[in-house]
């Protein structure tokens, strides 16, 4: 079935709070309050080329979402057993 994991925007501290009392007892979902600020990378900073073909935290329809609403809900799909 997958996990699911709530991303609530930093200043609504108050469902945070709320979603994580709700679903403490639930091991199938996570909450956690969007912490970030800006880009960590800094420009100025020279660095080895990433040898990754994407960023893997780039998740630009959760980042439109925090902006247009409280959170966003992701689920994350269970490991393809072999």
């Amino acid at each position: 079935m997958g996990r699911t994991v709530y991303i609530v925007a930093r200043d609504h501290p108050e469902l945070y709070a709320y979603l994580r009392d709700r679903f403490t007892c639930d091991g199938d979902v996570e909450v956690i309050l969007d912490r970030r600020v800006a880009e960590r990378r800094r420009d100025d900073v020279p660095c080895d080329p990433d040898r990754r073909r994407a960023d893997r935290r780039s998740r630009p329809e959760v980042e439109i979402e925090l902006d247009k609403r409280s959170h966003a809900i992701i689920t994350v799909p269970d490991p393809p057993v072999d």
